[in-house]
């Protein structure tokens, strides 16, 4: 009798591009609030090693196909980087992640976008760009704030350079929404400016509506409301 394997779950993917003290944490609250969306908190930016990881298998496999034991790029020729991705795609998801019985939307926000964390716009965009092979079909909310406000919160006081980080970090990640919609040919990534959502729910609201979240407008207005425990370095 053959046993019968378990198909793995597709997921729809989300997740959360910001900087600190830009209220992402609120943002990620309000997407928990939508039926079968589960939003995980930051993570230290754990991907960027894995992608540096299939990056680095995807290139010897690309270069080298060496299968004989005396040739120094030995085992190269059986390298498959599809296999590596999918493989830590289900890492991600099993051990990072961790989806409940009931998620059919996951994934996860992360504050850790300003020059210091990237050299440059283009290594930040090549990166959203690797999340997104990760994630098949990857929807980014991107999330922006005023620098001049947001220097004023959190930790940002003992940053000397904190307006210039903070002004270079919304410009990049202003542009990095135009140019995902261009590089994907459809919408997959949209901004929200933390003042026109604050104001207004419906900003929030509209906006994970356009990206195909599921859609439940009280719910986001309530989270927007509750009183968050951020932590010892909030987002």
């Amino acid at each position: 009798m053959r046993l019968r394997r378990e198909v793995p779950k597709e997921y729809s993917y989300v997740t959360v591009v910001t900087y600190g003290r830009t209220g992402s944490t609120a943002i990620q609250a309000s997407l928990n609030a939508l039926p079968g969306v589960l939003v995980r908190g930051e993570n230290y930016s754990a991907m960027r090693g894995l992608g540096t990881y299939l990056q680095s298998i995807a290139e010897v496999a690309d270069r080298h196909h060496a299968g004989k034991s005396t040739h120094p790029w030995y085992g190269s020729a059986r390298l498959d980087p599809s296999a590596v991705l999918a493989d830590i795609r289900r890492h991600v998801i099993d051990y990072l992640l961790r989806p409940t019985a009931d998620t059919n939307w996951i994934g996860f926000k992360e504050v850790r976008y300003e020059p210091g964390h990237f050299a440059s716009y283009d290594e930040l965009l090549q990166h959203l760009i690797f999340l997104g092979k990760l994630f098949p079909g990857l929807r980014y909310v991107i999330n922006v704030r005023e620098p001049v406000d947001a220097a004023r919160s959190g930790w940002w006081p003992e940053n000397s350079d904190a307006i210039e980080v903070l002004t270079t970090t919304r410009e990049w990640l202003l542009s990095a929404t135009v140019d995902l919609n261009t590089f994907y040919g459809s919408l997959r990534a949209v901004c929200v400016a933390h003042e026109d959502w604050v104001a207004d729910p419906k900003v929030l609201i509209d906006a994970y509506s356009s990206l195909g979240l599921p859609r439940d407008d009280q719910a986001v207005r309530a989270a927007l409301l509750e009183r968050l425990d951020h932590g010892p370095r909030p987002g």
